[in-house]
């Protein structure tokens, strides 16, 4: 007989999932302008920047200055864990506050939160009223930082300096981040800029980990996993550096769970997670291009 599976257990593992999402977080959610998704088609909506004229004299003409206004298209993506349970776990594993299924659950779909951001930073942007035109990152600003001799502190400065000049991180609301993998936390810690007492008062070199360069967060990520966040293509890594202005993401769902028997299968039960979300790039001057050696 199918063990079956009451209400009660549903909202627990729910709960449970809900939790552990909010305990572990998506690495760049926090910087990241969410918004929430409605329709087949959503659109992020921004504007320009506009200047105040000085004017002089009595009853001065009135004349309209311009802003321009920034439509870009969010695409809705939809993304599934999938995974057969039989009775056995179901009774024990699920029920567990302690349960390692909650947790990779969680942390499956919230690394999803991070590739689709990553991703949207660099790709091709859908623009104007009807999201008739297409534009690359080149062509929208994005600017490359080549750091493939060696991430240095020099380079930070160079990255640092492309944001200035664009009056980008200037103001104190406003963060900028900056992902890394194992490799390049390595050749940052051996850069004496940013370990030495004579030039912070962090304790990077106590802690063991360098969290924080130039007034931008590093946001750490792995490498050797199954499906890395940060793409490698010919023996080059392409980190990105964005500001907290720099990446609108979209949630039309977030985690929902079913759990249902499966009658086809024996003892066994199904248990399915599923959101729906989207991301875009909102100016490409917002967003840099890192290009280090894997």
């Amino acid at each position: 007989m199918v063990a079956s599976i009451d209400q009660a257990l549903i909202i627990e593992f729910s709960d449970m999932v809900h939790q552990e999402a909010q305990q572990l977080q998506s690495r760049l959610k926090p910087y990241l302008n969410v918004k929430q998704m409605t329709g087949d088609v959503f659109a992020y909506d921004g504007l320009g920047r506009v200047e105040a004229r000085e004017v002089s004299g009595r009853n001065v003409p009135a004349t309209f200055d311009d802003i321009q206004h920034n439509r870009r298209k969010i695409a809705r993506r939809r993304f599934v864990i999938n995974l057969p349970i039989d009775a056995s776990d179901v009774r024990g594993a699920i029920m567990n506050p302690q349960s390692e299924y909650a947790k990779a659950v969680a942390a499956g779909m919230l690394r999803q939160y991070d590739r689709v951001a990553y991703e949207a930073a660099f790709a091709d942007v859908k623009t104007g009223r009807d999201f008739e035109t297409t534009v690359t990152a080149a062509t929208d600003g994005v600017l490359t930082v080549d750091a493939t001799a060696g991430l240095t502190y020099e380079k930070l400065l160079e990255l640092r300096q492309n944001f200035w000049d664009n009056d980008v991180g200037l103001d104190a609301n406003e963060k900028l981040f900056m992902t890394i993998a194992g490799k390049e936390h390595t050749a940052l810690m051996g850069e004496e800029e940013l370990i030495s007492g004579d030039f912070s008062r962090d304790f990077v070199v106590e802690k063991g980990m360098i969290t924080k360069a130039l007034g931008m967060d590093l946001v750490p990520f792995a490498a050797s996993v199954p499906q890395p966040i940060l793409g490698v293509s010919g023996g080059v890594r392409t980190l990105l550096a964005a500001s907290s202005r720099g990446i609108c993401l979209g949630v039309s769902k977030e985690m929902s769970i079913k759990i249902q028997e499966r009658n086809d299968l024996i003892e066994t039960t199904q248990l399915q997670v599923i959101a729906e979300i989207g991301a875009v790039r909102t100016e490409g001057a917002l967003v840099q291009k890192v290009t280090t050696t894997a």
